[in-house]
């Protein structure tokens, strides 16, 4: 062994026995009972450890409930946690939906303040007025000139009174002229066309000439409707009192044994092919002398002409504030056209006056949907020579060359005035034409 290995021998074996402590003679009682305190120490730390890896059973089962009772106390916990979480995830989310349907009701409110239908607004009649109104006319019923409301009524009156000369035709008239809208009118009359077609095609089943008058198709599609007891009746049909489905007696329309086919059919086809009896616009023909102007001086329109279901202009600071708040909405086109009207007079009808060279005017009713060609035709009527003419715009003198336009789409309404002059191709074959008359002289002999 090299003396290397030797030394560091050495020096382990002096370093075992200084920690050895002391030395100790044998049977010593000091020594003896300190062995046996030390070994007592050391059985009762072992006692302690083995007691705390060991537990007994009910110390075990004592811990176990513990642990179990802790456990359920921790899921107690979180189980509340949880429902307060949800109630408050839930609270908020309920907050946030009043809160956007409370924006929603207030950009509600603002298109409604723009877009929606504003309250109607009634114009008073001025007294300087350019015509007294806007009058019909019915040719049938004679030569009354009468406003819409009047005429309606008119009209009424006068088909009422033929039902005893012509009933048929005239419960025709009634039905199509006396009931509105016009699709719950079709709708009746398919229903009684429908009746005549079973009786048509089943002439001898007794079933198909028997109407019962509570029948629920009967009553919202025919009953309803003015002029239709007048058609069953025209028909052949009359009022019996027949045992109903429920055993009951009933009232029934029954078709008499003695009505004829063809009196029937005849009906029908008047039925499909009859139109309402309207009332057409009356020019009210007006004859102004040299010098009574123009537009310009024509005074102001009456409230007829107007469709009274729009409202003036608010304040210019209102108009402002409400300007700001449209610029900032995202709009259709529709939306913007509308916003473009909001405030302004919609007119129905329009105030047409025409200048002759030699200084007469010609007034006429035109309603805002009628053609140039419209006028044209009138100009006509009243000319004492029916020659080619224009009718030129008298700010500019343009030519209206689209006689299909109307004069809403031309911006003519609610007055304008044209200027007269013949065609110039007829110039040179009548020679001078300045000196031709105009109107007829029956329009114009009263000046």
């Amino acid at each position: 062994m090299s003396a290397i290995k030797d030394f560091f021998k050495k020096k382990k074996v002096e370093a075992k026995f200084k920690l050895a402590g002391g030395g100790h003679k044998l049977g010593d009682a000091a020594a003896a009972q300190a062995a046996s305190s030390a070994s007592a120490a050391a059985a009762a730390r072992q006692q302690k450890t083995a007691q705390r890896q060991h537990p007994s059973s009910s110390a075990q089962q004592a811990g176990a409930a513990a642990l179990n009772r802790i456990s359920e106390q921790q899921s107690k916990q979180t189980e509340e946690f949880q429902k307060n979480r949800q109630r408050a995830l839930i609270k908020e989310q309920a907050r946030r939906e009043l809160e956007k349907e409370q924006m929603m009701e207030k950009e509600i409110e603002k298109l409604k303040s723009v877009y929606g239908e504003r309250e109607p607004q009634e114009f008073e009649a001025p007294s300087q007025l350019a015509a007294q109104g806007v009058f019909f006319k019915c040719p049938l019923i004679g030569e009354f000139v009468l406003p819409r409301e009047e005429m309606k009524m008119k009209i009424k009156e006068f088909l009422y009174s033929q039902l005893e000369q012509e009933r048929g035709l005239t419960a025709v008239l009634i039905i199509h002229t006396c009931n509105s809208p016009r699709d719950k009118v079709q709708l009746g009359v398919d229903t009684l066309c429908k009746y005549i077609d079973n009786i048509l095609l089943n002439p001898t089943e007794e079933k198909f000439r028997k109407i019962r008058k509570s029948n629920k198709a009967f009553k919202e599609r025919v009953g309803s409707m003015e002029g239709s007891e007048e058609f069953l009746l025209a028909c052949g049909f009359k009022i019996c009192f027949l045992p109903g489905p429920e055993g009951g007696e009933e009232e029934f329309w029954v078709l008499e044994e003695s009505s004829e086919i063809e009196h029937l059919a005849m009906l029908q086809d008047s039925l499909k092919s009859c139109e309402p009896l309207t009332a057409e616009l009356d020019r009210g023909l007006i004859i102004l002398p040299p010098g009574s102007g123009g537009v310009s001086g024509m005074g102001s329109l009456p409230s007829d002409f107007f469709s009274i279901t729009s409202e003036e202009l608010k304040k210019d600071q209102q108009n402002k504030s409400e300007l700001l708040e449209r610029e900032m909405m995202l709009r259709t086109k529709a939306m913007r056209e509308k916003e473009a009207s909001v405030g302004r007079r919609k007119y129905k009808y329009c105030l047409v006056r025409i200048r002759f060279p030699d200084g007469f005017i010609l007034q006429g009713t035109f309603s805002v949907y009628e053609s140039i060609s419209a006028v044209h035709e009138y100009v006509t009527e009243n000319l004492e020579n029916q020659l080619p003419f224009l009718l030129l715009d008298s700010v500019t003198g343009a030519k209206f060359t689209n006689e299909e336009s109307s004069l809403l789409d031309l911006g003519l309404v609610p007055a304008s005035l044209f200027n007269f002059s013949w065609h110039p191709d007829i110039e040179g074959d009548l020679g001078d034409i300045s000196t031709l008359p105009y109107l007829k002289t029956s329009l114009t002999s009263q000046f």
